[in-house]
């Protein structure tokens, strides 16, 4: 197949053996797919890695997961996912000195989701009266992280034409455009009127992003004179986002 990559097409083949057997041996695999068993077994490692693939401990079988069926993955339980970003998001905190928020989708039907949930925050370094807002929900369209989900996530465009039909913000062409800036550029930026705050997504396996890490605090702070992300916010941002990352996807959860 002219302009085809080779280990897609046969990890492709193998989700096919495996959606009409009940497990398939390595061996097994092997002789259908007519390639060498080192061949299939690194195919194999990386679908399981990504969670289309499961191997039975018992018989050594390899099966399709319940998730490879779903419309959605299964999202990361928000404690695993907090003990995990711990270290990067409070990092991120004591490097900008601004207040710090990883927040991610809700595990519900896209129709249904009409605000974020926010997994992680630290305080600024401020002398402000500030609580902790671990658990509480987060307006999608007002946040910068919200419009990061919107723009990047999976159900992202799902959650947008919901958001839409029930008016507000997300019907207006300016919050498009937003959305689609967002889209573009990688990141999201929301300003009051007397702060604001810019958000990049993180990502999981393969890329898929499954939440949104933020920062806020004065224009000042974290804005250019022009209204524009200021760059060394958003380096620091995006170092902290792909640590994030990779703590994330340090194993299957």
């Amino acid at each position: 197949m002219p302009g085809s990559v080779q280990s897609v097409e046969r990890a492709a083949a193998i989700l096919r053996l495996l959606r009409v057997g009940h497990g398939r041996a390595l061996g097994d695999l092997s002789d259908a797919l007519g390639l060498h068993k080192s061949t299939v077994h690194g195919l194999l490692r990386t679908l399981v890695e990504v969670g289309f693939v499961e191997q039975d401990t018992v018989t050594g079988v390899y099966l399709l997961t319940p998730e490879t069926f779903e419309e959605r993955p299964k999202p990361m339980d928000i404690n695993e996912m907090r003990s995990r970003a711990t270290n990067w998001v409070d990092g991120l905190a004591a490097r900008t000195r601004l207040a710090t928020r990883l927040v991610v989708l809700p595990d519900a039907p896209a129709a249904r989701i009409v605000t974020g949930l926010i997994a992680h925050h630290v305080f600024s370094a401020s002398n402000a009266p500030q609580r902790v807002e671990i658990g509480d929900v987060v307006d999608l369209e007002s946040a910068a992280e919200g419009k990061v989900l919107l723009a990047l996530s999976p159900i992202g465009g799902q959650v947008l034409d919901g958001l839409q039909k029930r008016g507000g913000a997300a019907g207006d062409d300016k919050f498009r455009d937003e959305i689609t800036r967002a889209r573009r550029h990688g990141f999201a930026i929301c300003t009051r009127s007397d702060s604001s705050g810019v958000a990049v997504p993180v990502r999981s396996h393969g890329g898929v992003v499954v939440a949104a890490l933020g920062v806020r605090g004065t224009i000042e702070q974290v804005l250019t004179p022009a209204r524009r992300a200021r760059q060394d916010i958003l380096r620091t941002l995006d170092e902290a986002a792909r640590g994030t990352s990779h703590a994330l996807m340090a194993r299957r959860w």
